[in-house]
């Protein structure tokens, strides 16, 4: 009786030993639901690029510039020679940072990491962004079939050897990386260190960007799996830094998917040229599959 149950013990142990841990599965959880979230990236409908001058605005076929819903005719938008972008609404309904508003405002945009001036008007929403001095505006619809009808991410089974520890390299002073973008631009981003770490027999060296803080990094990696089970360009990882002991864990089971992978209108960072994996990590988020 013993040499028939003890193999099967054995089993169990070793099948449960690379069973997801609970923080892995809380991860996905709060992945799912930032992606369901009425701001999400799965809300986006519209990138308007902004030249010098005016222009109407409104979802009529007509306007210069086409929002995706919303009033026919919502007013004119202007870029002056310095950059500052004025909204004229004459349409009603319109709220600008939580208050109704007509006439002439000022939009704020998200240079420098400010929090830009949000326009809306019933589901849809509208800001400035600034990509390296170009000028446009993001459209949010929470009402976008993108997010109604998402229906979740693929994943890789979890593996506890694809959470590979590195040495963590700091840099002796600050300073930032070029991280070029999908639409031409080129980002300086702070660049506090890099990764040396072994993967499939090979030595890598990532480098690391700043991440929600000093604690924390953020990297955008590709692999041998792009574009064909994951997204063709990238995917991105984060994680902490243990400063003490000069190590992070890359924990590719959390590789997760950059905003491009979910809509057109994103304007994503490539990976710089030394976070290349000449090696199929088969792990964290699939290739997005849109239900419609």
């Amino acid at each position: 009786m013993n040499t028939i149950w003890i193999p099967m013990i054995f089993a169990a142990v070793a099948l449960n030993s690379s069973a997801p841990p609970p923080e892995y599965l809380e991860w996905k959880q709060q992945r799912d639901s930032n992606l369901r979230a009425e701001k999400s990236w799965l809300t986006l409908v519209g990138l308007h690029w902004l030249d010098k001058g005016r222009f109407t605005i409104g979802s009529a076929a007509d306007q210069e510039i086409k929002l995706a819903a919303g009033p026919k005719v919502l007013g004119t938008i202007s870029r002056a020679d310095n950059d500052q972008i004025n909204l004229d609404i004459t349409a009603h309904a319109v709220s600008v940072d939580g208050a109704e508003k007509r006439g002439t405002v000022v939009l704020t945009s998200d240079a420098d990491g400010q929090k830009p001036t949000e326009v809306s008007v019933g589901s849809l929403s509208f800001f400035v962004i600034n990509r390296s001095g170009r000028l446009g505006l993001r459209v949010r619809d929470a009402s976008a079939k993108t997010r109604t009808e998402f229906t979740g991410i693929d994943y890789f089974g979890y593996s506890p050897q694809h959470a590979v520890s590195a040495r963590y390299e700091p840099y002796d002073t600050p300073r930032t990386l070029d991280v070029a973008t999908i639409i031409g631009t080129v980002e300086p981003t702070p660049n506090p260190g890099r990764a040396h770490f072994e993967f499939a027999g090979k030595a890598y060296s990532f480098e690391l960007l700043e991440g929600s803080d000093a604690d924390h990094y953020f990297t955008i990696f590709g692999d041998k799996t792009n574009g064909k089970e994951t997204y063709g360009m990238a995917r991105f990882l984060t994680g902490k830094i243990d400063h003490h002991n000069r190590t992070v864990v890359l924990d590719f089971n959390r590789a997760y998917n950059p905003p491009c992978a979910f809509t057109e209108f994103a304007t994503c960072p490539m990976p710089p040229a030394s976070n290349r994996i000449a090696a199929r990590v088969e792990a964290g988020e699939k290739a997005y599959r849109a239900a419609h």
